[in-house]
């Protein structure tokens, strides 16, 4: 019998220990997905600034295209041609 109280007595020790065990590793797991869904949202965040900073570069690379020559009459033709391309388009889509 008292073979039988220490295996129990044992057994029931093990059972804390994977209790302590079990919340330890829910405790670990919850901060781990706490750091994952904050470079998640950084990640988001860049990902937003990386978007809006290709979309300022695009702007000034269409800006520097106008400011590469000094004679205004040349920028103005640049935008003239634009503005026809453009309607050209518009009248495609409406057709």
């Amino acid at each position: 019998m008292s073979k039988s109280i220490e295996n129990l007595i044992l057994l029931q020790s093990n059972i804390e220990k994977l209790k302590l065990l079990i919340i330890e590793l829910k405790n670990e797991n919850l901060n781990i997905n706490n750091v994952l869904n904050s470079k998640d949202q950084l990640l988001l965040k860049q990902t937003n600034d990386l978007k809006q900073w290709k979309e300022k570069y695009q702007s000034l690379k269409m800006a520097n295209t106008f400011l590469v020559s000094n004679d205004k009459s040349l920028t103005k033709l640049k935008i003239n041609n634009m503005i026809k391309d453009l309607d050209r388009c518009i009248m495609n889509l409406s057709s």
